[in-house]
């Protein structure tokens, strides 16, 4: 893109936050798009009147929250980023850390946010969606004749594939977030195989739900699936502590 002076100087105590907020409305504003290149850092200290250490300090804070990717090498400099949930997700999961959230919180909230995103799937999903879920079912059921005991990734993949469906990014963002936590509080659980097939088998009954356009019946079935599994996973947690680490 033309390098033309896009920045005014930094006139505050805390100069790479200026910085970083400028930039950010240059993105959110949409003057700057996914893949433009930033002016080079010699160029971006010219242009705010700072130290290329500040500079660098606030393209470092600006590629943490997931907006720029810093590239090395002869093509390389500071670019924006293609939009992305990672930072979203990790940033929730990071808070709930912190908050020392029990499994049984996540689960409450998964039967909150869940139930309404099986709903909106069935009224919003796309074929394509039907297809990545009917993917993640036929994945598990593969996995399951092969004699693969962790269900958990392709529990995942049919959740998030149904939070796509609700076309509700913030549903999606937060059904994400679980999935963080979930997974790394299972990673040492062995579902026992009951529970596996009972999952497979009420996923299809979900899924037939959204095909069918019954938003209540969808509803319902997710409802009495997270359940099922925050009863399971309750048991089988017991002996290893409460507490999401």
């Amino acid at each position: 893109m033309p390098r033309e002076v896009m920045f005014r100087p930094v006139r505050i105590a805390r100069a790479s936050d200026e910085v970083v907020q400028q930039v950010k409305a240059l993105i959110f504003g949409g003057t700057l798009g996914p893949g433009d290149q930033l002016p080079s850092e010699k160029e971006l200290a010219e242009q705010f009147g700072l130290s290329r250490v500040t500079v660098r300090d606030a393209l470092r804070v600006l590629e943490s929250q997931g907006l720029i990717a810093i590239k090395v090498g002869a093509r390389g400099g500071a670019f924006v980023a293609s939009p992305s949930t990672q930072p979203v997700t990790d940033s929730l999961a990071t808070m709930l850390r912190l908050q020392r959230a029990t499994i049984g919180d996540l689960t409450e909230a998964r039967m909150v946010v869940e139930t309404r995103v099986a709903a909106l799937a069935a009224e919003r999903a796309a074929p394509a969606d039907v297809a990545a879920m009917e993917r993640a079912i036929a994945s598990a059921r593969a996995g399951r004749a092969a004699g693969d005991s962790f269900f958990v990734p392709h529990s995942v993949a049919f959740h998030l594939a149904l939070a796509q469906a609700s076309r509700n990014q913030v549903l999606l963002f937060t059904v994400e977030s679980f999935r963080i936590l979930f997974h790394e509080a299972l990673a040492t659980l062995l579902p026992a195989d009951d529970m596996a097939e009972r999952a497979i088998a009420d996923h299809q009954r979900i899924l037939d739900a959204i095909k069918a356009r019954d938003r209540t019946r969808a509803e319902r079935l997710m409802h009495e699936h997270l359940a099922y599994f925050a009863k399971r996973v309750g048991k089988a947690q017991a002996s290893q502590g409460p507490r999401v680490r």
